[in-house]
Protein backbone atom coordinates (compact mmCIF):
# COMPACT_ATOMS: atom_id res chain seq x y z
CA UNK A 1 0.00 0.00 0.00
CA UNK A 2 3.11 2.27 0.76
CA UNK A 3 4.80 1.79 -2.39
CA UNK A 4 1.41 2.14 -4.56
CA UNK A 5 1.65 5.83 -2.40
CA UNK A 6 4.18 6.70 -3.11
CA UNK A 7 4.06 5.76 -7.02
CA UNK A 8 1.03 8.04 -6.91
CA UNK A 9 2.83 11.03 -5.49
CA UNK A 10 5.45 10.32 -8.15
CA UNK A 11 2.92 10.22 -10.75
CA UNK A 12 1.18 13.84 -10.10
CA UNK A 13 4.24 15.57 -9.66
CA UNK A 14 5.42 14.34 -12.77
CA UNK A 15 2.32 15.37 -14.47
CA UNK A 16 2.83 19.16 -12.83
CA UNK A 17 6.53 19.17 -13.42
CA UNK A 18 5.58 18.24 -17.29
CA UNK A 19 2.65 20.54 -17.90
CA UNK A 20 4.77 23.50 -16.17
CA UNK A 21 7.52 22.69 -18.15
CA UNK A 22 5.89 22.36 -21.59
CA UNK A 23 3.91 25.37 -20.71
CA UNK A 24 5.71 28.02 -18.55
CA UNK A 25 9.55 26.47 -19.72
CA UNK A 26 10.43 26.40 -15.61
CA UNK A 27 10.25 23.87 -12.92
CA UNK A 28 8.82 25.35 -9.97
CA UNK A 29 10.94 24.31 -6.15
CA UNK A 30 7.63 24.80 -4.50
CA UNK A 31 5.98 22.06 -6.87
CA UNK A 32 9.66 19.71 -6.56
CA UNK A 33 10.15 19.79 -2.20
CA UNK A 34 6.66 18.73 -1.14
CA UNK A 35 6.42 15.58 -3.01
CA UNK A 36 10.39 14.86 -2.39
CA UNK A 37 9.53 15.07 1.44
CA UNK A 38 5.74 13.05 1.01
CA UNK A 39 8.72 10.47 -0.55
CA UNK A 40 10.99 10.82 2.40
CA UNK A 41 8.50 10.09 5.18
CA UNK A 42 6.37 7.28 2.89
CA UNK A 43 9.88 5.69 2.82
CA UNK A 44 10.85 5.58 6.34
CA UNK A 45 7.97 4.56 6.94
CA UNK A 46 8.66 1.75 4.67
CA UNK A 47 11.67 1.13 6.11
CA UNK A 48 13.16 2.16 2.47
CA UNK A 49 14.66 5.39 3.33
CA UNK A 50 18.20 4.32 2.80
CA UNK A 51 17.36 3.31 -1.03
CA UNK A 52 15.30 6.29 -1.10
CA UNK A 53 17.71 8.34 -0.61
CA UNK A 54 20.58 6.57 -2.39
CA UNK A 55 18.17 7.14 -5.65
CA UNK A 56 17.50 11.02 -5.33
CA UNK A 57 20.85 11.00 -4.48
CA UNK A 58 21.63 9.12 -7.79
CA UNK A 59 19.55 10.70 -10.08
CA UNK A 60 19.53 14.35 -8.74
CA UNK A 61 23.40 14.15 -8.90
CA UNK A 62 23.71 13.00 -12.24
CA UNK A 63 22.05 15.81 -14.12
CA UNK A 64 23.41 18.20 -11.52
CA UNK A 65 26.55 16.91 -13.47
CA UNK A 66 25.16 17.57 -16.85
CA UNK A 67 24.03 21.41 -15.77
CA UNK A 68 27.41 22.43 -14.81
CA UNK A 69 29.16 20.63 -17.37
CA UNK A 70 26.86 22.55 -20.04
CA UNK A 71 27.09 25.79 -17.85
CA UNK A 72 23.17 25.43 -17.61
CA UNK A 73 23.33 25.28 -21.82
CA UNK A 74 22.58 21.88 -22.48
CA UNK A 75 19.36 21.66 -19.04
CA UNK A 76 18.14 24.05 -16.69
CA UNK A 77 18.49 23.50 -12.92
CA UNK A 78 14.83 22.05 -12.23
CA UNK A 79 15.30 18.78 -14.27
CA UNK A 80 17.50 17.51 -11.56
CA UNK A 81 15.49 18.20 -8.93
CA UNK A 82 12.54 15.94 -10.90
CA UNK A 83 15.27 13.36 -10.90
CA UNK A 84 15.96 13.70 -7.63
CA UNK A 85 12.14 12.99 -7.27
CA UNK A 86 12.25 10.04 -9.42
CA UNK A 87 15.03 8.72 -7.74
CA UNK A 88 13.60 8.57 -4.22
CA UNK A 89 10.08 7.00 -5.63
CA UNK A 90 11.97 4.10 -7.41
CA UNK A 91 15.27 3.59 -5.89
CA UNK A 92 18.76 4.10 -7.76
CA UNK A 93 18.42 0.94 -10.21
CA UNK A 94 14.63 2.01 -11.61
CA UNK A 95 15.75 5.46 -11.41
CA UNK A 96 18.75 5.51 -13.44
CA UNK A 97 17.09 3.18 -15.77
CA UNK A 98 14.07 6.03 -16.00
CA UNK A 99 16.69 8.68 -16.82
CA UNK A 100 18.33 6.01 -19.29
CA UNK A 101 15.09 6.06 -21.10
CA UNK A 102 13.82 9.68 -20.67
CA UNK A 103 17.15 10.68 -22.52
CA UNK A 104 16.38 7.93 -25.07
CA UNK A 105 12.77 9.26 -25.37
CA UNK A 106 13.82 12.99 -25.67
CA UNK A 107 16.46 12.53 -28.53
CA UNK A 108 14.15 10.11 -30.72
CA UNK A 109 11.08 12.27 -30.75
CA UNK A 110 14.05 15.36 -31.02
CA UNK A 111 15.39 13.86 -33.96
CA UNK A 112 11.46 13.27 -35.57
CA UNK A 113 10.32 16.76 -34.84
CA UNK A 114 13.92 18.01 -36.32
CA UNK A 115 13.19 15.40 -39.23
CA UNK A 116 9.82 16.58 -40.12
CA UNK A 117 11.14 20.23 -39.43
CA UNK A 118 8.58 21.39 -36.81
CA UNK A 119 11.96 21.90 -34.31
CA UNK A 120 14.89 23.48 -35.78
CA UNK A 121 18.42 22.09 -34.18
CA UNK A 122 19.64 23.86 -30.96
CA UNK A 123 15.93 24.65 -30.27
CA UNK A 124 15.01 24.99 -26.54
CA UNK A 125 12.68 21.40 -25.74
CA UNK A 126 11.70 20.80 -22.50
CA UNK A 127 12.71 17.56 -20.82
CA UNK A 128 10.04 17.29 -17.59
CA UNK A 129 7.91 15.70 -20.04
CA UNK A 130 10.67 12.77 -20.98
CA UNK A 131 11.22 12.59 -17.46
CA UNK A 132 8.27 11.29 -16.71
CA UNK A 133 8.28 9.24 -19.66
CA UNK A 134 11.36 8.06 -18.65
CA UNK A 135 9.66 7.14 -15.13
CA UNK A 136 6.67 5.26 -16.92
CA UNK A 137 8.78 3.27 -18.94
CA UNK A 138 11.28 2.41 -16.21
CA UNK A 139 7.85 1.25 -13.91
CA UNK A 140 6.58 -0.66 -17.02
CA UNK A 141 10.08 -2.10 -17.31
CA UNK A 142 9.73 -3.04 -13.70
CA UNK A 143 6.58 -4.18 -13.73
CA UNK A 144 7.23 -6.93 -16.66
CA UNK A 145 10.05 -8.00 -14.48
Amino acid sequence: MIACSILGVLAIALAVHAFTDLREGYVYDIAVYPPLAVIAVLSLHAGRLGDAAEGAALCGGLLVFLVMATRGRGMGTGDPKIAAIIGAALGPSSGAIALAAAFVWGSAIAVVLIAARRLRWGARIAFAPFLALGAATAMGLAYLH
